[in-house]
C-alpha cells in the first residue's frame, strides 16, 4: 500500500547508498529551449538514424530517443514529468530495446518511491533523481546554470535509474575541452564522462556544446569491456514545437 511504500523504499537506502554516501546535492539548472536533436547512429561498421525530442511546456517535460540501423531499432526511450526547483523530475521512464519487451520505473512523488514494471524491488526517490534519458538533459542545465562545474577536476553527481531496477549514484566526472566529432565535422565542446560504478555497469561519454545550451552533440556508450555499444552523432538541430 502507499502507506507502506515510504518505510519501505527508505529502508532500502542502506543498499542504495554505498556505507557512509551521502545524497547527491541538488544544483542550479537553466535548461535549454525546446529542440529536435538529429542523429547519426554508428555502431561498428553500421550506420543508421536516431533523434533526440526535447520538450517543455509550462511545468511538463516529454523527452524521446530513437535509435534504428538497417530498420531495425536498437533503443527507445521516454521520459515525461515535471520541472521542478531542481530540475527535472521524471514521473514515468520507458525503456525498449532490439526485441525486447518495455520495462518502466515509476517515479511515485508522493510516496517518495522508484517502482518498476519488471522488478519488485522499491527505491527512494531523492532529490535530483534521474531515468537513464533525463540525466542527458539535466546535465546540460547543470552547465548551464554552473559552468564552473566544466572544469578540471569538476565532478556532478546524480542518481540515475533504469528500467531494470537499477539505480545508483554516479559521477560524471569533466574531461576536458575537446574537438568532438558529429556527422558534419568537428565542434569544440565539454567532454564528460560517467564511469561505470561496477564491472557490470556501461559507461558513457558525452560531449556538451556550449553554442547550443550544452546539448550533446556526441554520446557514446560503451559495454563492460569498454567497447562502443553505439554512438550518436549530431547532424542538424529543428527548433521544437
Amino acid at each position: 500500500t502507499a502507506a507502506t511504500a515510504v518505510p519501505a523504499a527508505l529502508a532500502a537506502s542502506s543498499s542504495f547508498l554505498a556505507a557512509g554516501e551521502l545524497p547527491p546535492p541538488v544544483y542550479r539548472i537553466k535548461l535549454p529551449p525546446s529542440v529536435n536533436l538529429r542523429y547519426e547512429v554508428r555502431r561498428g561498421i553500421f550506420r543508421g538514424t536516431g533523434a533526440i525530442r526535447w520538450q517543455q511546456v509550462g511545468d511538463d517535460y516529454g523527452l524521446r530517443l530513437e535509435a534504428s540501423i538497417a530498420g531495425l531499432t536498437l533503443l527507445e526511450q521516454t521520459s515525461q514529468g515535471i520541472v521542478g526547483a531542481a530540475g527535472l523530475e521524471p514521473v514515468r521512464f520507458l525503456d525498449q530495446r532490439a526485441r525486447r519487451a518495455a520495462l518502466a520505473a515509476n517515479f511515485n512523488r508522493d510516496s517518495r518511491a522508484i517502482t518498476f514494471s519488471g522488478a519488485s524491488v522499491v527505491w527512494p526517490l531523492l532529490p535530483g533523481t534521474q531515468d537513464q534519458l533525463s540525466w542527458m538533459i539535466q546535465l546540460a542545465g547543470i552547465v548551464a546554470a554552473e559552468p564552473e562545474r566544466a572544469s578540471e577536476g569538476g565532478r556532478i553527481s546524480m542518481v540515475i535509474v533504469g528500467a531494470r531496477g537499477d539505480a545508483g549514484v554516479r559521477t560524471l566526472r569533466f574531461a576536458g575541452l575537446e574537438e568532438a566529432q558529429t556527422a558534419r565535422g568537428t565542434v569544440p565542446a565539454l567532454k564528460f564522462v560517467v564511469d561505470g560504478r561496477s564491472a557490470y555497469d556501461s559507461s558513457y561519454e558525452i560531449w556538451l556544446d556550449p553554442a547550443r545550451s550544452f546539448l550533446p552533440v556526441h554520446a557514446t556508450q560503451r559495454n563492460v569491456a569498454g567497447g562502443s555499444e553505439f554512438d550518436l552523432l549530431l547532424e542538424r538541430l529543428e527548433p521544437g514545437p
